[in-house]
């Protein structure tokens, strides 16, 4: 039957039906965090923590993962690159902290660049990175304004 169908419509059936869900992870921090934050680290160097990392997630059928840290983006540049060489999907971001008090997870498209999204750190008056865990400059409110 499905011979006398229209080309669009066997064209059409031959397409994936739907939504398809991923399996995500989004807020995996980088190896420096981890030190940063005294977070019980059992690796000898980053490409160790890494390598363990995205083998658990590959483990758990990650496919996709934000990688973020307080203000920061470039500690998670080679997490970034080694989950890519993986075939995982990575959103770059950061995780803010706004001056009333609000945790907010900036996650960024996964074709921005790490100098863009370092941009919207020095909007947030975030200029050095000597504070393990600093807080912005602005509130929730004005985070919000300032992306839209």
């Amino acid at each position: 039957m499905m011979n006398s169908w229209p080309h669009i419509v066997k064209s059409a059936l031959n397409r994936p039906s739907g939504a398809r869900y991923f399996r995500c992870a989004l807020q995996v921090n980088p190896f420096e965090y981890v030190q940063r934050h005294s977070k019980g680290n059992t690796f000898a160097n980053e490409d160790a923590y890494n390598n363990a990392l995205l083998d658990a997630l590959q483990d758990e059928g990650i496919e996709v993962i934000a990688i973020t840290d307080h203000y920061r983006v470039k500690s998670s540049m080679r997490l970034c690159d080694a989950a890519k060489k993986r075939g995982i999907s990575v959103f770059g971001g950061f995780e803010a902290v706004t001056k009333d008090g609000v945790h907010v997870l900036c996650l960024f498209d996964p074709t921005h660049n790490i100098c863009k999204i370092d941009r919207f750190i020095g909007d947030c008056g975030i200029h050095d990175d000597d504070d393990p865990s600093p807080t912005g400059t602005k509130d929730i409110d004005e985070l919000l304004v300032a992306w839209s």
